[in-house]
């Protein structure tokens, strides 16, 4: 008898879909918006005997869309892009009077980004998840007009909460910093013309929100 109870267990398990079996590919698609938070300054300048000031992005607002295919329910690539409206504010003392003013300015970012839930079925609906990739960060507007080479690629890190609310769809939180160089040669050198300049590393943080819509192909 112990024999024929695990042949007909066997055959059990075989007619019955099991968590074992071969992980369905899964495609999302989601819209976002939220806010930019530049950390860096652009360019920080001193002008000996005159005065220093610096030019940085100020905080501003973010919208745009991602693509995400998950082979599996722990590991995807997603690819996504946004507009990012960031004037720049100028702000320092020259020859004692104090600078404050701001010029329109706004950024494109796009990357491509390797996910990895860390939290992922069964605790299913909600997923933490951590991501990493190469980005590209374009600088635009009234302040950088009339200058070349305003963009640079950029190395991007992030971190991601989902929550499921119904079949097919899903809320998700994300945080992720696009780290690049902003170093513009026809800018430099007419402010080093003035004294001196220097270029600083930029850690643009999007923290953002949004709807995710997500499906089996063919099923």
């Amino acid at each position: 008898m112990p024999r024929y109870r695990a042949i007909v267990l066997a055959l059990a398990l075989t007619a019955t879909p099991s968590a074992l079996s071969a992980q369905e590919i899964q495609v999302a698609i989601s819209g976002f918006g939220g806010g930019a938070i530049p950390t860096a300054d652009l360019v920080d300048v001193l002008i000996p005997q005159v005065g220093a000031f610096n030019f940085a992005h100020a905080a501003g607002f973010t919208a745009g869309g991602r693509v995400a295919v998950w082979p599996t329910s722990r590991f995807g690539i997603e690819a996504e892009g946004a507009y990012v409206g960031s004037d720049v504010e100028v702000v320092g003392i020259l020859s004692g009077f104090a600078a404050d003013t701001s010029i329109s300015a706004n950024l494109f970012i796009g990357s491509l980004n390797a996910v990895w839930a860390v939290l992922a079925p069964p605790l299913e609906p909600v997923a933490l998840y951590l991501s990493g990739g190469i980005g590209y960060v374009s600088r635009g507007g009234d302040f950088f007009t009339g200058l070349d080479d305003t963009a640079d690629i950029a190395g991007v890190v992030g971190i991601g909460l989902r929550y499921g609310v119904g079949p097919g769809w899903r809320v998700r939180v994300d945080l992720k910093d696009y780290l690049s160089s902003f170093k513009n040669e026809a800018l430099d050198r007419q402010l080093e013309a003035a004294g001196g300049a220097e270029s600083q590393l930029q850690n643009d943080l999007i923290l953002s929100a949004g709807v995710e819509l997500f499906f089996t192909p063919g099923s």
